[in-house]
């Protein structure tokens, strides 16, 4: 999978999953003495590792498993779409009923309450 020489840039193009991964280790720049803007140079993942000071084969343990992680999925997903598995999220077309999160706390207005607008409050109450 990926070594210690392989492109941050590479990898992430490569493997899109591995994104957050950079993102929680630190910053893909380098910053300068002396110049205004930051640089942000071709790095390799043993240089990113060293620039944030991170072990490298943890950094490596990580990123190989996000990439495998998304190579089984693409596989399954290409495997299901070509044995006609209609089952998969993709070949629903209505959103799943429930709960899904904050949005599923929604609650229609009530009927009590009335709807005023802002403008007309503040033009009746006159200059403070």
């Amino acid at each position: 999978m990926l070594k210690p020489r392989s492109g941050v840039d590479e990898t992430i193009t490569r493997y899109p999953s591995t994104g957050p991964i950079f993102l929680q280790g630190g910053p893909l720049y380098v910053a300068r003495p002396g110049q205004l803007y930051a640089t942000y140079p071709g790095l390799t993942l043993e240089e990113y590792a060293a620039l944030n000071s991170l072990a490298i084969e943890r950094l490596l343990e990580s990123l190989n498993a996000a990439a495998e992680a998304e190579q089984f999925a693409q596989r399954t997903a290409s495997r299901s779409r070509s044995e006609g598995d209609e089952s998969g999220w993709r070949a629903r077309t209505t959103p799943p009923a429930g709960s899904i999160g904050y949005t599923g706390s929604y609650r229609e207005p009530s009927a009590d309450v009335v709807e005023v607008s802002v403008v007309s409050v503040l033009e009746a109450r006159g200059p403070d």
